[in-house]
């Protein structure tokens, strides 16, 4: 065999050995490009599920929110007319007739007929019902002071150093503090 054979055949060794090596490359090229398309598949549709699922709980917590909100306001409006139910009271209350109204603070007055103490009207029940107020009081230890109570009505009993508040605004806010689940019912029942 002569140098070219050797060479010759050297060469083709070499080209059949390139030959193999791309084919193996290309079988590994179309593996890995395969095994890529794969994990882009999975991972595209892990993104879409978990995509799915953020928005299924995104839109869960609006709802709830919404349905949150939606209460709090129906309270706020309950709450709003049972308070206008209780001003519109106090506005009934301080527009009675003077010989009703009278009797209603003489009532009120009596569990302190025995004790002494003083009277404190607001202005406008003084010059309405006061006369016939402080007529009413003779024979008991009460008296009707001169001294104007800011209050809307009803009285301030002072007793030594201590008062009572007997106005129609402490009234009708014990009563609410009593009666606001009763009212809620009625109202809104």
């Amino acid at each position: 065999m002569g140098i070219e054979n050797i060479t010759a055949r050297i060469l083709q060794e070499a080209k059949d050995e390139a030959m193999k090596t791309q084919e193996a490359a290309a079988a590994e090229k179309a593996a890995m490009l395969e095994k890529a398309a794969q994990e882009a598949a999975k991972a595209a549709s892990d993104i879409s599920r978990k995509a799915e699922e953020d928005a299924r709980i995104l839109k869960e917590r609006r709802h709830s929110v919404a349905e949150l909100e939606a209460r709090k306001m129906r309270l706020a409006q309950k709450q709003s007319t049972i308070e206008e139910t209780f001003s519109e009271a106090l506005d009934q209350m301080t527009s009675m007739d003077p010989d009703a109204y009278l009797a209603f603070l003489l009532k009120q007055l009596e569990p302190y007929r025995e004790e002494t103490g003083i009277v404190s009207l607001n202005e406008k029940d003084y010059d309405a019902v006061g006369e016939k107020l402080k007529a009413s009081l003779k024979g008991t230890k009460l008296t009707l002071g001169e001294e104007k109570a800011k209050i809307r009505g009803g009285f301030i009993l002072k007793q030594g150093n201590v008062f009572v508040n007997a106005s129609l605004e402490k009234i009708l806010e014990t009563e609410k503090k009593q009666i606001t689940a009763q009212i809620a019912g009625i109202l809104f029942g």
